[in-house]
């Protein structure tokens, strides 16, 4: 941005400043926002430059401008939202906490390339500012999800595609388009044979621009890079090279349809190609179904009956998630899993077959299939393929197959409800492809359930994580008075069901609307009147204000999300004696590991990639923590450390090597004291997962070095490095 030119202005003009400024004070004082404002930009206008003014005003205006700003995005007033943002940052070009608010909102609304430029910028102007830098990362993470690493570092696939390539091409195949490219790195194996000619195509505008940068980094110039859909033919037309003879293309899912793989394929065959004689690579496809039972699993699709049952009376409904997705991709090897049925053949797909790819895009095509079971309990089919990249050379996501590639996972389809069955007895399924997705019935089997509620997948890992539930029942326990009032903002308020069964009075938050017949279900199911029990959607701040007496207050927050990262420290005035707040206190657990899965889903490799130059390119996509984590298999190289979380700033803490070795990341958990001698502790827990800081440098250490860990907190941001 230019930066501003210094102008004279009189001593009156001042003078007038200085009362704007005064008006402004007493404008915030009065919480009218737009006035205060108004009077701040004339204040700022007086003067020769608006950055010489007080750190103090140069505050006062940050905050209003934040303040306007939420209000202005709760009212979806986007014009007058941009023109706020746009003029403060006019006259404070290099103020990062408005740069970062306007980005963090243009990321939002959609605008990613938009965002990405204010949050550099400040992140530019400060790089220890937290909300820029994880805003930052999340845009990158948008730009170019995590899953493109590891289809890059994923060798074995790599090679298989580079011989295929090679071999095609070197029997006269060379006139070639690249189907959703990428990166480029297919058609880098492809312009290896000087006589190839290729055009590569990638919607993805991010990964596009990239393709220039690696093809030129790469001295190759025989490739032509469209950014579009390769389904988008008028645009096609006017750039692809006059011949085709040869697709290339690796645009599969877990449950390999799922990036509408087929409707790119036939398009490319019935028009893209020029040539009567033509290959594509991968040629075909066979997948693969069986019946699984894995309660853990489970656990993310049903509530599956435990302790609460009994307490809540839960005994005879059903509850499961709402609107699940089709499918989750899931690494089955990593899950205790119990095959229940035999595995058989679903489709046997032959990409020169366009008659055949035609009854597919036309939700014509079904595929009747039988599973001999063994006596048990089905909770879901896990499917999986063998990709034919030439009549020779295949690649499988068998998870019965040491040779299988890692990039993919398996695809997991969950049942409406388990299904019982007897040793011997076959199931039988109805597997259809429609609107390019893969899709399961159950002909026969299944039973008749009792009421089913659908509800969030949030309340179905909140009651199924034992230990979290084990921890709330015994802190209900240390509130036997029944004239407490309870608020209770957690997603499945448990804590208040148990009060209120006590006699407490009790107001909960509830996140989304669509919960609310289940939550008073449950009042129902255990007599609690609705006078009792409160379930509100305003913000807790407003029920602690005008709901409560606060005489004797418990107010249960949730200072965690589920993805393991931190929400809140504490959303109240720890010094307010007239509310009791749970939990008590919160520390943060660190330990140094190394984790071989982290490399390959965050920095890309040349030596995985054929030594073609794409490292320096895609690692700019890098991020350097990993939320999310469920199973994440490491060695570790010290024993967990504990800061408390209790307030802003930053803190250090030693720890002692244990093994030689190199670390590459800090993982960490949380330790919760809910009250009292209640402990809680996130590291055993299957409802919030775990997180890991990431070094930029894998580090080499040796047993009884002592290494030390710095904390940073910043609201809800956190971070960990090593020093």
């Amino acid at each position: 941005m230019a930066s501003r030119v210094p102008k004279l202005c009189s001593k009156q003009k001042k003078l007038n400043g200085l009362i704007y400024l005064k008006k402004a004070k007493q404008a915030c004082s009065e919480n009218n926002y737009t006035e205060a404002y108004e009077y701040f930009v004339n204040y700022f206008e007086s003067l020769n430059d608006p950055t010489l003014s007080s750190t103090a005003v140069q505050t006062a205006f940050t905050k209003l401008v934040c303040k306007i700003g939420v209000v202005l995005e709760e009212t979806d007033n986007i014009e007058e939202l941009l023109k706020c943002y746009l003029q403060a940052i006019n006259l404070f070009p290099n103020n990062y906490i408005i740069l970062n608010n306007l980005g963090a909102y243009m990321f939002k609304v959609g605008e990613v390339d938009i965002a990405r430029r204010y949050l550099e910028l400040a992140v530019k102007v400060n790089k220890s500012y937290l909300p820029a830098e994880k805003n930052l990362m999340h845009v990158k993470w948008h730009q170019i999800p995590r899953w493109h690493f590891r289809m890059l570092n994923d060798n074995k696939r790599n090679m298989a595609y580079n011989k295929a390539i090679s071999q095609t091409i070197v029997k006269g195949y060379s006139d070639i388009v690249d189907i959703g490219a990428g990166c480029g790195l297919l058609s880098l194996m492809a312009s290896c044979n000087t006589i190839s000619s290729i055009t590569a195509i990638e919607e993805n505008k991010t990964l596009y621009k990239l393709c220039l940068e690696i093809f030129k980094e790469n001295n190759f110039t025989n490739i032509n890079v469209l950014n579009c859909l390769s389904t988008n033919l008028p645009g096609i037309q006017r750039n692809i090279q006059s011949k085709c003879n040869l697709i290339v293309t690796e645009i599969f899912d877990v449950a390999f349809f799922g990036e509408r793989a087929l409707e790119s394929i036939f398009h490319a065959l019935a028009v893209i190609c020029t040539e009567e004689d033509f290959k594509i690579i991968p040629c075909g496809a066979k997948l693969y179904v069986t019946g699984i039972h894995c309660d853990e699993l489970a656990s993310k699709y049903w509530y599956i009956p435990s302790g609460i049952s009994n307490i809540l009376n839960l005994q005879n409904i059903c509850i499961k998630q709402r609107n699940p997705d089709p499918y989750e991709a899931e690494d089955l090897l990593e899950k205790n899993v119990d095959y229940m049925t035999n595995t058989e053949e679903i489709f046997n797909i032959n990409f020169y077959n366009l008659e055949e790819i035609c009854t597919m895009l036309r939700n014509e095509y079904h595929q009747i299939v039988q599973l001999k079971c063994k006596a048990g309990i089905i909770h879901a089919l896990a499917v999986w393929f063998d990709l034919n990249l030439t009549e020779e050379i295949s690649l499988t996501t068998n998870p019965f197959n040491e040779d299988k590639v890692n990039c993919w996972e398996q695809a997991v389809f969950y049942l409406d409800h388990p299904i019982l069955v007897n040793e011997g007895e076959v199931l039988t399924l109805k597997a259809t492809v429609v609107d390019c997705k893969l899709n399961f019935s159950v002909v026969n089997g299944g039973t008749n359930h009792p009421k089913c509620f659908e509800v969030s997948k949030e309340i179905i890992s909140f009651m199924n994580d034992s230990h979290l539930v084990d921890s709330i029942v015994n802190m209900t326990l240390k509130f036997n008075a029944p004239n407490f009032e309870v608020a209770d903002s957690n997603i499945f308020p448990l804590f208040g069901f148990l009060m209120a069964k006590n006699g407490c009075s009790v107001y909960h938050m509830v996140k989304t609307g669509q919960d609310i017949e289940f939550l008073r279900h449950i009042l129902e199911l255990n007599n609690i009147p609705l006078d009792k029990f409160s379930i509100r959607d305003e913000k807790f701040s407003v029920i602690l204000n005008q709901n409560i007496s606060r005489k004797q207050c418990i107010y249960f927050f949730d200072p965690i999300n589920i993805d393991g990262s931190l929400e809140n420290i504490s959303p109240l005035d720890k010094h307010n004696n007239e509310i009791t707040l749970v939990p008590k206190r919160i520390g943060i657990s660190v330990q140094l590991i190394y984790s071989s899965y982290i490399d390959q889903c965050n920095l890309v490799k040349d030596e995985n990639v054929l030594n073609f130059r794409i490292e320096k390119y895609m690692n700019q996509y890098s991020g350097n923590e990993h939320p999310n984590l469920e199973n994440l298999q490491y060695t570790e190289y010290s024993n967990p450390v504990t800061f408390a979380v209790d307030k802003d700033g930053e803190s250090s803490c030693d720890v002692v090597v244990k093994r030689d070795g190199l670390i590459n990341a800090l993982y960490f958990w949380y330790e919760i004291n809910l009250f009292e001698e209640v402990m809680f502790s996130t590291l055993n827990s299957s409802h919030f997962k775990k997180s890991c800081f990431f070094l930029h440098h894998p580090k080499q250490v040796t047993k009884g070095d002592t290494l030390k860990i710095i904390m940073v907190i910043d609201g809800s941001y956190l971070k960990l490095s090593l020093q």
